[in-house]
């Protein structure tokens, strides 16, 4: 799992995808069909199976034959016949709780498997169609310094604008253009290049990670302009600055995860069943 996952905001799942999850989401017993029209069916022997949703990029990734289950996600695959699928998964206890498996055909639940070790599981299925696969309880929890900037404004001489703003993805954090927001993880600088000469002015707020909150460092042309503390309160801050490159480091990053539940899928089988004699 990433590490930044915990900061990264994410977004909500489509209609259609939330759908699925609450299909796929009931007990064993509550086996109600989501009464979806069948796909066409692109069947293999051996079934390919395929990535059918993630909701971080590295949630869902091939590893060592089988596949690493490291956000909600679900693996998809079309079977022509009824038969056998073998599977040996182990789980990452996170939470007080193991991760979990759905299976589901044609949105209509097979089973559901806990795994707080490595065991085999064999699942007979009963009829064509797509078989799912789903990690859906998914839990991580991590400590972390994240320093936020907020409410750039800039008051040049002869313009009112910031001409770039750029905050790497290395920097752990992100930029929103639509309400002048940054935030930084790691120490790696964002920059942003002011219109010209004039005062930018903007706010800073912490959260602290290690019982300690972020410090920012302000640097243009070689010189640091301000080094400040933040708090869990908001802090003015005002800058004289020049139509140079601006940098602003996160100088005291701190991260330590504390718990991340996954599941990796090590055998993927399905034996598909010989038809019977007339």
């Amino acid at each position: 799992m990433n590490g930044w996952k915990a900061l990264t905001v994410l977004l909500a799942p489509s209609l259609a995808v939330s759908i699925f999850l609450f299909g796929l989401a009931q007990r064993p017993q509550q086996t109600a069909s989501l009464q979806l029209a069948l796909p066409n069916l692109s069947c293999t022997q051996p079934p390919k199976f395929r990535v059918g949703y993630q909701r971080e990029s590295n949630g869902l990734q091939p590893r060592d034959g089988g596949f690493s289950f490291q956000g909600l996600s679900w693996l998809e695959t079309d079977l022509c016949t009824p038969g056998t699928l073998i599977l040996t998964a182990a789980g990452e206890v996170a939470g007080g709780e193991a991760p979990i498996l759905d299976v589901a055909l044609n949105s209509k639940m097979l089973t559901r498997e806990s795994f707080d070790r490595q065991r085999t599981v064999r699942l007979r299925v009963p009829e064509a169609g797509r078989l799912t696969l789903g990690y859906f309880n998914d839990y991580y929890r991590s400590d972390a310094r994240v320093a936020t900037l907020e409410n750039f404004s800039m008051k040049g001489d002869t313009c009112r604008t910031l001409q770039a703003v750029d905050v790497p993805p290395e920097t752990g954090g992100d930029w929103s253009p639509s309400t002048a927001t940054a935030t930084l993880v790691a120490a790696v600088p964002m920059t942003v290049i002011p219109c010209g000469s004039g005062e930018l002015t903007l706010r800073v707020v912490g959260r602290a990670g290690g019982k300690v909150f972020p410090v920012l460092k302000f640097q243009q042309g070689g010189r640091t302009l301000l080094q400040i503390p933040t708090r869990e309160t908001r802090k003015a801050v005002l800058l004289k600055v020049t139509p140079e490159p601006l940098t602003v480091t996160l100088i005291n990053p701190y991260f330590k995860q504390l718990a991340d539940r996954n599941l990796h899928i090590r055998r993927l089988e399905f034996r598909p069943e010989s038809p019977s004699l007339p």
